[in-house]
């Protein structure tokens, strides 16, 4: 490179004698984030890596450079950062013992990832994958430098959104490459304006894939999760319906949502709660109804409901609906004109005059249902104000008139009402026979009043998680569950309700359901070499559930610390493959040896010299167990096999039949 070097922020170089890059003002500085590669790091021998760009739970990117050829790449680095830790001051990353096989795991996921995407590089959408390798405990994968802007910072240079002939003609491409990503088997969970780039050709290009515990809260890495972009079963790692390619129409719909009104949309853990996403063609009236539909459909809270594949969502986009149709919606939506006289035609345009248009409003704000009216009503005033005019005395005077009349009818109707209301608890109180009549008569007015909200159709809940559920459909009705093991159906499943689906039911109606909680029975899976984080999650896909069994420290057994050493039940010893029974109310009790256990009772056993009387008794029963316990060695070199009886108390006098050696050991 003689007397040139590379600035690590642009890539760029420049003298080497200057330290501050001229082409983009870099200053050079030895301050870095300790957890990643420190800029100006070779890696695999041929790139040099500058400053990190971003970073997540699952690694980190970082701008860097080919010396071979001094082109710009992209350097991901999988470094999850609740897992391992960087030694300091090298790029070797370093994996706590408990985590490792979280970390491998994880890194197995990563890799085949990253593979299945090298194999689409000829998609132009896609940042082709130039190499990867393993280094520093780790793997690298390479890409291809992207030349171009995020999509979000795109749209704040075009006035924060952009037209549907806009759309229709750069989105395309995108639409395409990832139907072909979900042929791959890839789902990307994360699409959203800070993922997409576009170019100066006007080319979009997806990036940030991540393995699936990053797009999906509490899977074991630290998640991140686009606010307003991911679907709603991205927020729940178990009790949520599954992810599929329905997953990305959401974030696909969103993006569009955010382009087109310019506002981005309401996330989707809110709406769970109170759902006030308005439709596009709200916002702005030169968005195609057809399409705003399609986008409402494509965000559907429920993954079943949802449009399900791109390929399906671009149809509904691109077909031209038909014009019954189109008036259908025409004529839902704007109010006849000759219906208002001259006097709130006025009105109406003074109120149109000063809501001022949504599109330019810098943020989403909650519009007035009548938004998009005034701004058709502004519109037309121009064409029919000749009309203003023409209007006589007679037929300003006529509808206040008429409106007067009405709103007297209306006072007088409510008058009589509320009379009878305070009326009837005092003809209840009499012991005469002749008031029953009118309370019959309220019972009638009542059950017709509670048959007026049933207007609401009740969902398939079989087969759904009651948690997701009951908070899904709160607002519309309650759910009364029953527990019951289902071998069937999955823990916190829904298997049965009341009301059948379909039928019209209430706002606020009590529905039973049946909520399964697991199998019924199940076998002990092996607990050989786990930790207990690992035996909990092979104890759940037995199907024996976190109700049914406990972890308790062990006092007396030694082992790596954080694993499973031995299973009772009701005090007896249990093995790997015994049955046991969810039903019988019984717990199935796990011990382990703790993180900070140091057995202190090995370390005043007796001297090391005398070691082989353990060696030489491993033979006696197993009711004398605990008398090698006492005397076991320094905790160098543990025995291979844990104290079946962890509970039993030590024997003093038993070794002396075992051996003259035994017998001096006790004190």
């Amino acid at each position: 490179m003689g007397d040139s070097k590379f600035c690590y922020r642009c890539m760029e170089q420049y003298d080497a004698s200057l330290h501050v890059c001229p082409s983009c003002g870099f200053v050079e500085s030895d301050a870095h984030e300790p957890m990643y590669v420190p800029p100006g790091t070779i890696l695999h021998g041929k790139y040099l890596c500058g400053i990190l760009l971003e970073y997540n739970g699952e690694g980190a990117t970082y701008i860097g450079t080919d010396i071979s050829t001094g082109k710009k790449v992209h350097i991901r680095e999988y470094v999850p950062i609740n897992l391992c830790t960087r030694v300091k001051n090298k790029p070797t990353i370093s994996v706590n013992y408990n985590n490792l096989a979280k970390y491998k795991a994880f890194m197995a996921e990563y890799t085949e990832l990253n593979k299945s995407l090298a194999r689409l590089r000829n998609n132009t959408n896609i940042p082709p994958i130039l190499d990867m390798f393993a280094e520093n405990n780790t793997t690298y994968t390479i890409f291809e430098y992207i030349e171009g802007v995020k999509m979000l910072d795109y749209l704040k240079e075009n006035a924060g959104e952009l037209s549907w002939e806009q759309v229709s003609k750069i989105f395309p491409p995108l639409f395409t490459t990832i139907g072909i990503l979900h042929n791959a088997g890839i789902i990307h969970r994360a699409i959203s304006p800070d993922t997409v780039y576009i170019t100066d050709k006007g080319e979009l290009k997806l990036s940030g894939f991540c393995v699936s515990a990053v797009r999906t809260a509490n899977a074991g890495l630290e998640y991140e999760l686009f606010k307003g972009y991911a679907a709603p079963e991205q927020y729940s790692a178990n009790s949520s319906s599954r992810q599929g390619s329905w997953t990305d129409v959401y974030g696909v719909c969103a993006l569009l949502y955010r382009a087109l009104t310019g506002c981005m949309p309401v996330d989707s853990l809110s709406r769970l709660k109170h759902d006030d996403l308005h439709e596009p063609h709200d916002l702005d009236s030169r968005i195609p109804r057809h399409v705003s539909r399609v986008i409402m459909e494509g965000m559907n809270l429920n993954g079943r409901d949802r449009i399900q594949t791109i390929t399906e969502l671009v149809t509904r986009l691109f077909e031209q609906p038909t014009e019954e149709e189109e008036e259908d919606l025409e004529s839902t939506t704007v109010l006849p004109e000759p219906v208002q006289s001259s006097y709130e035609q006025q009105q109406y345009q003074q109120t149109a005059y000063e809501q001022p248009a949504y599109e330019q409003q810098p943020q989403y704000q909650q519009p007035e249902p009548q938004n998009v009216i005034h701004q058709r009503s502004a519109q037309s005033r121009r064409n029919d104000s000749y009309n203003y005019e023409k209007v006589n005395t007679v037929d300003r005077i006529k509808v206040p008139i008429i409106i007067g009349l009405l709103l007297l009818a209306i006072l007088m109707t409510l008058a009589v009402i509320i009379i009878k209301i305070f009326s009837n608890p005092e003809e209840e109180d009499t012991t005469t026979v002749t008031p029953k009549r009118p309370s019959v008569t309220e019972n009638v007015i009542d059950e017709k009043e509670t048959t007026k909200a049933a207007d609401t159709e009740m969902p398939d809940l079989v087969g759904k998680f009651y948690e997701h559920s009951k908070d899904l459909w709160k607002e519309h009705f309650v759910l009364d569950a029953e527990y019951a093991y289902n071998d069937n159906y999955e823990n916190d499943m829904i298997y049965e309700q009341s009301v059948k689906a379909g039928e019209m039911i209430a706002q606020g109606q009590v529905i039973k359901v049946k909520v399964s909680k697991g199998k019924s029975s199940a076998y002990i899976p092996d607990y050989s070499g786990l930790t207990v984080e690992q035996y909990k999650n092979a104890l759940d896909k037995a199907g024996i559930t976190d109700f049914n069994y406990q972890f308790v420290e062990s006092k007396n057994s030694y082992g790596k610390a954080n694993t499973v050493v031995e299973i009772q039940v009701d005090g007896k010893v249990v093995h790997a493959g015994d049955f046991f029974s969810n039903k019988d109310g019984k717990k199935l009790t796990v011990y382990y040896v703790a993180e900070t256990s140091e057995a202190p009772q090995y370390t005043t056993a007796a001297p090391t010299t005398q070691a082989p009387v353990v060696t030489t008794q491993a033979p006696v029963p197993t009711t004398q167990a605990p008398v090698p316990t006492t005397q076991a060695p320094a905790p160098t070199e543990p025995p291979t096999e844990a104290p079946t009886d962890p509970p039993a108390p030590p024997v003093e006098q038993q070794p002396v039949e075992q051996g003259g050696e035994g017998g001096e050991n006790p004190q």
